[in-house]
C-alpha cells in the first residue's frame, strides 16, 4: 500500500512521544540512578526470576551488547544479581537483588504516573485500543526490520 505525505507524520510522532516519554520517565527515576533505559530490566527480573541474558535479549528486541551493558549497569547498582548457570557454565541466570525488589513497587508506581500523564487528553475507555495499536505499529516495525536484515 503506498502511502501518503501525512502517513509520515506517525513516524515523526511516535518520535515525539518516545523522546518525551523517556525524559519524564528519566526524572522520575533519577533518585534510583535509573533512567528509561535499565528500568524495563527490572520490571522484566522481578517477572521472572532467574531468566538468562539470552532470554532477556530475546525479550527486548535491543542488539546483545546493549542488553548487555544495561544489566551490568544495574549489577554495579546492586538491583540485579547475574550467576554463572550450575546446568550450562556458559549461560548466565539473572535476578533481583533484595535491592532491586525493593524499588520493583515504586518503578510501577512511577512508569504508571507517566503513562497517566501521557495518555490524560485521551478517553480512558479507549486506552486499552490505543496501546493496542501502538503496539501493533512497533511489532510491525520489528517485522519490517528482520525482513530487511534477511534480504
Amino acid at each position: 500500500m503506498a502511502t501518503t505525505g501525512k502517513d509520515s507524520d506517525i513516524i515523526k510522532w511516535l518520535s515525539i512521544a518516545n523522546r518525551y516519554t523517556r525524559i519524564a520517565l528519566d526524572r522520575c527515576l533519577q533518585s534510583y540512578r535509573l533512567n528509561a533505559s535499565l528500568y524495563y530490566y527490572i520490571l522484566r527480573l522481578h517477572e521472572q526470576p532467574r531468566l538468562t541474558q539470552d532470554k532477556l535479549i530475546s525479550m527486548t528486541y535491543l542488539n546483545p551488547s546493549n542488553v548487555t551493558r544495561a544489566v551490568n549497569q544495574l549489577v554495579s547498582l546492586g538491583y540485579v544479581r547475574k550467576r554463572q548457570s550450575k546446568a550450562d557454565k556458559r549461560v548466565y541466570e539473572l535476578s533481583l537483588t533484595k535491592r532491586g525488589e525493593r524499588i520493583y513497587p515504586d518503578i510501577l508506581r512511577l512508569r504508571q504516573t507517566v503513562a497517566d500523564d501521557l495518555l490524560a487528553q485521551f478517553p480512558g475507555d479507549r486506552h486499552d485500543e490505543l496501546v493496542a495499536a501502538v503496539r501493533q505499529l512497533a511489532l510491525q516495525a520489528v517485522d519490517n526490520e528482520a525482513v530487511t536484515d534477511q534480504n
